[in-house]
Parts: C-alpha cells; sequence; structure tokens
C-alpha cells in the first residue's frame, strides 16, 4: 500500500486495528516518535518542511535509518492529516504492542481510563501518566482509541515511551485480583483526598489502580461496584467538577508512592 493511500486509511479505527499502525502529525510528535523504539514505516512531507532547519534535520534524521520519505503536494497531505495545524509532516508507525504489565516487588501505581471520549483530555492524561511514573495507562471500553491522531499528538511523545493498552473490564479485574491491586475511583462524592504529606502517606496501598471516568457520565456500574474506595479533591465552595485532566493529574500526584 502506498504511503499516502495508507495515512488516509489510517485516519480511521477499525483501519488501524487492522493494519496495527498510526499517524502521529506535527514536527514535534514525529520527532519524539524518530527518537522512540517504535517502529516508523514511512514519512510524508510537503516542500514547506524542508525549508525550515528543524525540518530539514528530521528528514536527514528518517533518511539516515532507511526509513522513507516521501514529498507530496499540500492538497494531497491535507486530505492526510486529522489535525488542523501538521506543519507539514506526518508519520506512519507501528502500534506497540505492550501485555498486560504487571507489577514487580515494589510499588505500584495504574491508571484506568472508563469510557473517555475527548482525545485531547486522553492525550493530557497519558502525558501526565507518564510524567507521574505511572505503571501503565490502560483504556475500557468506551475509551477513545488510544492512536487517534489528535491523542498521539496531545500526548507530546509520551504514548511512545508510556506503556499503553486496550483492555477489558474482565481482563482488568483478573490483574487487580492476581496482584492485590487495591482499585480506588475518582468521584465528586468520594472521601476528599487532601495533598497527602507526611505521615498520611504511609497508609497509601502500595499496589494501586486508580479509575478516572467520563466527566458527564460518571462511573460504569460494573467499575463502581468494583471499586474498594471513591476518592474526590476538595474544592472551593460553589465549584462542582474539574476538567477530568486536571482532576487526574491532582490525584495522580496526591497518590503517588511514598
Amino acid at each position: 500500500m502506498k504511503l499516502l493511500t495508507q495515512a488516509r486509511d489510517l485516519q480511521r479505527r477499525k483501519a488501524r486495528e487492522r493494519q496495527g499502525c498510526f499517524v502521529a502529525e506535527g514536527v514535534r510528535s514525529v520527532e519524539a516518535l524518530l527518537a522512540s523504539s517504535v517502529s516508523v514505516v514511512g514519512l510524508l512531507t510537503t516542500d514547506e518542511l524542508t525549508t525550515d532547519p528543524r525540518g530539514a534535520a528530521l528528514c536527514a534524521a528518517a533518511e539516515a535509518r532507511g526509513i522513507p520519505v516521501k514529498t507530496v503536494s499540500e492538497s494531497e497531505f491535507a486530505s492526510a492529516a486529522s489535525t488542523e495545524s501538521p506543519q507539514g509532516v506526518l508519520a506512519v508507525a507501528e502500534i506497540p504492542v505492550v501485555p498486560m504489565p504487571v507489577p514487580g516487588t515494589g510499588s505500584a501505581r495504574y491508571l484506568l481510563l472508563d469510557a473517555i471520549q475527548d482525545p485531547g483530555n486522553v492525550g493530557t492524561i497519558v502525558r501526565t501518566a507518564a510524567a507521574l511514573g505511572v505503571t501503565a495507562t490502560i483504556a475500557l471500553p468506551g475509551t477513545v482509541d488510544l492512536w487517534n491522531a489528535k491523542v498521539v499528538r496531545s500526548t507530546m511523545g509520551a504514548l511512545f515511551v508510556h506503556p499503553v493498552l486496550a483492555a477489558s473490564w474482565e481482563e482488568v479485574v483478573a490483574l487487580l485480583d492476581a496482584h492485590d491491586i487495591r482499585c480506588w475511583a475518582a468521584d465528586t462524592e468520594g472521601l476528599v483526598i487532601d495533598s497527602m504529606q507526611g505521615s498520611s502517606r504511609e497508609t497509601l496501598p502500595v499496589r494501586l489502580a486508580l479509575v478516572v471516568s467520563n466527566e458527564g457520565a460518571g462511573l460504569s456500574p460494573h467499575v463502581a461496584a468494583r471499586a474498594d474506595r471513591r476518592v474526590a479533591i476538595g474544592m472551593a465552595p460553589g465549584a462542582e467538577s474539574l476538567n477530568v485532566a486536571v482532576a487526574t493529574g491532582i490525584l495522580l500526584h496526591a497518590l503517588r508512592p511514598a
């Protein structure tokens, strides 16, 4: 399949699942991709890219590794891009196969995404999880495809180095049960967690999975039924909720291992 045709096809989730490939758009995303261990199929560029020193260096780096670089017209490139400002470069790469990560002998933190559908939020969450040392981020059914182009771009390269995977709830429950991982769920009606400083941090579970859910729909019933505890963020009077990506970052920081 020609690279341009493949990139167009990969705008669809079913095509990504069938081919096991995804598209990364924009200079920064492609630079991060090339710096990672993810296998890159090829790059699509426009003439505009090579007029910029950073863009020229990116192309040279790809060609030095034997990665095909195909220059196409502006209209052809636009037909393959999903984001509004892809900066004249996109890459087709293979989706990494990530097995269900099991905890080691020390502490572990898992992040479970329960039917979160906004690509920008999911990308920001993955980026935050990577920065805070989360063991793995797992997308439950109903969550946007982790390899959606907008998710990929929003992670700012974190998706290429942080373990992420999609799994069924049954697979996640098996992981929790087999490795004695406590499951806490973010809920505005839950127990308010402060900054968790000092001795209170010593009471945190060694192995913990945090579930964050769709802001509008809330926790899925089966997830809510399984949660050992529901936790919330203390907010000023009159404030009802936070953006899910912001709330996730606050909770992950508060619940990080002692």
